[in-house]
């Protein structure tokens, strides 16, 4: 599988539990198989900027060089939320929301968006862009919360035997009278994977539009995260201090935008389907997608038997707060002047690119975004 027991030297790296790499490789499997079908692919995701840009830069004092400097206080003003889509052909028109998050909260996962805000999106943005792309389209998207919110609430183990009961009559499942709750619980919980169904996955279904939800830890698969990645450094180039409307702050972004091209684009979509045959080539060698039955795994769902609420997913906001992703980092120029085949030329071969933006480097370095990207390195 691709995987050697050796010592770590003590430092933190990902261990996948069979569940994980269960996800890993349904993910693999499938997109794998809409590769070799004539679909295209749109990459979703949240990013966020402040009023005034986060400098990566500020002038040292030469007694602070033997050591760190003291952390300085920087008055990023307010900040406001991204939503995005795109793929090869570059952003979908008319698709970017753009929200201000006036707060105290770094986590805009648990702030500015939510389930009822993304649905809309969804349905008067995302879904009329889509619209216009000739052939089968395919959404890959993460498993925020806000992404994940149930279709219909499932049964948990706190629920009343009655409660538990109703569910199974109502799935027009058999029981016995006499069952005690655990046995009841044993005849539910096999169940519970094929019966987890996502309001946006039953929404976009409509609209014949295929949702491929990203294994956690793993936003390298998604190329709109390498998007971010130079967006984020092109706008905190060229705010204004000064800056204080929304409009203005707006505008840039915008123009940010308009420097990714779809050739860009492309580059970073071919980049991380390399990397995902890469990893399917290294977790099950020359075995190919077809002779691999697809395995339903719920994302809801821990290897025991958890209380907690079912409509709680794992999202990487809420899993990876604790765990660093890398073995070692890799810094990357990621000037905006600096081209795409430049900024991928550095990455080494065998390295998982995951580009300092939304996901990694803000739990990595809660306090200053960095230039560093975070790669995840696995020896062979």
């Amino acid at each position: 599988m691709g995987y050697n027991f050796k010592k770590v030297e003590n430092r933190k790296i990902i261990i996948e539990s069979p569940r994980l790499q269960g996800l890993k490789i349904t993910f693999l499997r499938r997109y794998i198989q809409l590769m070799e079908e004539d679909v295209t692919f749109v990459y979703l995701d949240e990013t966020w900027v402040y009023q005034h840009g986060v400098p990566v830069r500020r002038w040292v004092h030469e007694s602070d060089r033997r050591g760190m400097p003291a952390k300085i206080v920087m008055n990023e003003g307010r900040r406001f939320t991204i939503l995005h889509a795109g793929g090869k052909f570059g952003f979908l028109e008319n698709c970017l929301l753009f929200l201000d998050s006036n707060n105290d909260s770094r986590d805009y996962h648990k702030t500015t968006m939510n389930g009822q805000l993304f649905r809309q999106w969804v349905e008067t943005q995302l879904i009329p862009s889509v619209n216009f792309i000739n052939g089968k389209v395919v959404i890959i998207m993460d498993n925020a919360p806000y992404h994940s919110v149930l279709a219909e609430q499932l049964p948990r183990l706190s629920w009343i035997k009655s409660k538990l009961k109703f569910w199974l009559a109502q799935k027009k499942i058999p029981f016995g009278d006499n069952l005690t709750k655990k046995q009841l619980w044993d005849i539910i919980k096999p169940l519970l994977p094929s019966t987890r169904k996502y309001e946006i996955d039953e929404l976009l279904s409509k609209s014949n539009i295929e949702v491929l939800r990203l294994p956690p830890y793993h936003c390298h698969y998604n190329a709109i995260e390498m998007v971010w990645g130079f967006c984020k450094p092109y706008y905190n180039k060229h705010i204004l201090k000064q800056s204080s409307k929304k409009s203005e702050i707006k505008h840039l972004w915008i123009e940010a935008m308009s420097k990714y091209t779809p050739e860009m684009w492309t580059s970073s979509v071919i980049h991380c389907e390399n990397i995902i045959k890469d990893d399917w080539q290294r977790m099950m060698g020359n075995t190919s997608v077809k002779d691999i039955p697809p395995v339903i795994i719920s994302l809801g769902e821990s290897d025991s038997e958890s209380d907690l609420s079912s409509d709680e997913d794992d999202s990487i906001s809420d899993i990876m707060q604790d765990d660093v992703l890398a073995n070692r980092t890799l810094n990357v120029s990621m000037d905006p002047e600096t081209s795409m085949n430049e900024t991928q030329g550095n990455i080494g071969e065998g390295q998982q690119l995951c580009v300092d933006d939304v996901e990694m480097c803000e739990w990595m370095n809660a306090e200053n975004d960095i230039e560093t990207i975070i790669v995840e390195v696995i020896d062979d």
